[in-house]
């Protein structure tokens, strides 16, 4: 009796084991934070496609999240992808104009793209920002610099 008692509740532990819903590890069913944590490991290990992958669902999860977008965009530029990158740093600064990485990101881009005086609007838009001085306009300084004295050498 005893054993016919476990083997019917051990029968009831597996149903319920079997019923419950399996667990996707698909970057849509992640959470919110779980899918820019992801994408942020794959940036730093410069895996942009899968980085693209994780801040696509992210950023549909979350449209809101201006750092969503500009990570989106920055992912896009690297794979090449300009005009998404374009439309995606758009995006973030209309969420946050004043999103300074946003703001250096988009600079750099325009200055991929040979829109210098683009470039130099973003700068002054950091230079602004950065009363006291910041990391993004010291970036963007340094890279619009960067690619100036190229363009002179040719």
């Amino acid at each position: 009796m005893f054993k016919q008692k476990i083997t019917i509740l051990n029968s009831a532990i597996m149903l319920v084991i079997l019923s419950m819903p399996v667990l996707s590890v698909k970057y849509d069913k992640l959470t919110p934070n779980a899918q820019y944590t992801r994408a942020v490991k794959f940036l730093e290990k410069e895996s942009y496609k899968k980085a693209e992958k994780a801040l696509k669902a992210y950023t549909k999860s979350t449209p809101e999240d201006t750092d969503g977008w500009n990570l989106y965009a920055f992912t896009n530029r690297k794979l090449g992808n300009y005009e998404k990158a374009e439309d995606y740093y758009q995006k973030a600064l209309e969420l946050d104009p004043n999103n300074k990485s946003a703001l250096e990101y988009q600079g750099e881009l325009f200055v991929e793209l040979g829109r210098l005086d683009e470039a130099n609007n973003n700068l002054e838009k950091l230079r602004m920002l950065c009363k006291e001085g910041c990391l993004e306009f010291q970036m963007l300084e340094r890279y619009i610099n960067s690619e100036s004295e190229k363009l002179y050498k040719k």
